[in-house]
Order: structure tokens, then C-alpha cells, then sequence
């Protein structure tokens, strides 16, 4: 009987692993390089659903296109948020994004040919209002971002990139520093639950394997008994 709790203790971890991995994370393609080299085009990425979370600076987000206030078409995007409500985003000073007057060390933007494109460091200044975001592509010379488009509605925020890979073994995506070394407030989404998960997936699938070969060796136990019951004592 123990081993059957047991067995069922682990097939419910498992499944409830996998139901909450399901509803809460997706896996997409990359269309294109505008965010590389955080996202190689053609890689797969890790999006976990957006349930009312805060939306902070440096946080990699996807969304439909249809959330910018000036959309040129639909279909999903995923860009970096880098100016939230309140903040005043410009470029370029010095050759550098700002956000409320402090200059940003983007670390993570692209070195290639496109990072020296006149469109890299074009000139803009957006006062941000409740509800919206300001993004941008790490590819800034290519990107049809926030600077073309728009603020994005908050509200049209679907999820956070979390990884990089398949679902099951994925990259975490490095959360950047660089608006709280600039001292600005709000780190980055730290996804947590995703390590919990990977730890119950684990856990079930452990405990349904010890419950499933404790029932097995029960069992054959328990017809041997019979057999040699059925035969009768010895001598008879």
C-alpha cells in the first residue's frame, strides 16, 4: 500500500511539474538578429508568461507588435525595456543612451558592423507616462524599435525571456546591470520559479520511480509467496 501512495505521490509531482511548465513558459524561434547577440537568430528562446508582474529596465520582453503605439504590423517581437513610466530616455550624448540624465553602460549591445550605423545613435528624447514602456533592440543599428514605433503599451506585455535552448534544458538569459550601476532602481525579472520546477520534476519523477520499483518487488514477492503456497509443504 505504501509503495502505491508512493507511486502516486511521485506521478502527481510530475504531472503538476509539467502542467505549471506548460501554462507558464513557451518556446519560440528568433526571427531575426535585432537583439543579437543576447538572442542569436534562428535560436530558440524561453518565454515565461507575464501574470502582472512589474516590468523593470533591462528586462527582455515579448509582445505583438500591435501593442506599439505606432505598429507597423503584428506578429510577436521581443525587444529590451529601457525606460519605464516617469523616466525621461534620450540618446546620444557622448555616444550613450540616458535615462533621467545618467548615462548607461550598455554592455550587452552588438559589435558588429551595424553598431557603427548611423541609425545606432540617432537622436531622440521620450518622456514616459503610466502604462507604457520605451524599447529597444541590442542590434541598435537595425532595430525597428520604440524609436520608430513608439512606447509599448504595458498591458500588451506577454512575458519575460527567461533562457535561451528548449524548455526542458535551457540557458538563463544574464540579466543585465546596467541601469542599477547607472543608479536607477528595479533590477531585472528574476524568473525563480523555473529552477523550483526543474527541482519538482526531479523530485516526482524520483519518488515515482523508488514507489514504481517498490511496488514491482512487492508484487513479485507477494506471487512467489503464492506459488509456493499453492504447491504445498514439502514431502506431501
Amino acid at each position: 500500500m505504501v509503495c502505491v501512495i508512493v507511486t502516486v505521490l511521485g506521478i502527481g509531482g510530475t504531472v503538476s511539474g509539467l502542467g505549471l511548465m506548460f501554462f507558464s513558459y513557451r518556446s519560440f524561434t528568433v526571427p531575426g538578429s535585432v537583439m543579437s547577440p543576447a538572442l542569436k537568430p534562428g535560436g530558440s528562446i524561453v518565454v515565461r508568461a507575464r501574470r502582472g508582474e512589474e516590468v523593470h529596465r533591462g528586462d527582455v520582453v515579448m509582445f505583438d507588435r500591435s501593442a506599439f503605439a505606432h505598429p507597423d504590423s503584428a506578429g510577436l517581437s521581443a525587444f529590451r525595456v529601457v525606460a519605464v513610466a516617469g523616466d525621461v530616455v534620450a540618446c546620444c550624448t557622448g555616444g550613450q543612451l540616458s535615462v533621467d540624465g545618467r548615462p548607461i553602460s550598455e554592455t550587452y549591445l552588438s559589435q558588429d558592423q551595424y553598431a557603427h550605423d548611423s541609425r545606432a545613435t540617432m537622436p531622440f528624447l521620450t518622456r514616459m507616462h503610466e502604462g507604457e514602456v520605451f524599447v529597444l533592440g541590442d542590434e541598435r543599428g537595425k532595430a525597428m524599435d520604440s524609436r520608430f514605433h513608439g512606447v509599448v503599451r504595458l498591458s500588451g506585455v506577454d512575458g519575460f525571456v527567461v533562457g535561451t535552448g528548449g524548455v526542458f534544458r535551457p540557458e538563463p538569459l544574464p540579466r543585465t546591470t546596467a541601469f542599477t550601476d547607472a543608479g536607477l532602481p528595479g533590477a531585472p525579472f528574476d524568473d525563480r520559479m523555473y529552477p523550483a520546477l526543474r527541482w519538482c520534476l526531479l523530485g516526482g519523477a524520483v519518488v515515482f520511480f523508488a514507489g514504481f520499483t517498490g511496488l514491482i518487488v512487492t508484487v513479485v514477492r507477494t506471487a512467489g509467496r503464492r506459488r509456493r503456497a499453492a504447491a504445498g509443504p514439502p514431502g506431501h
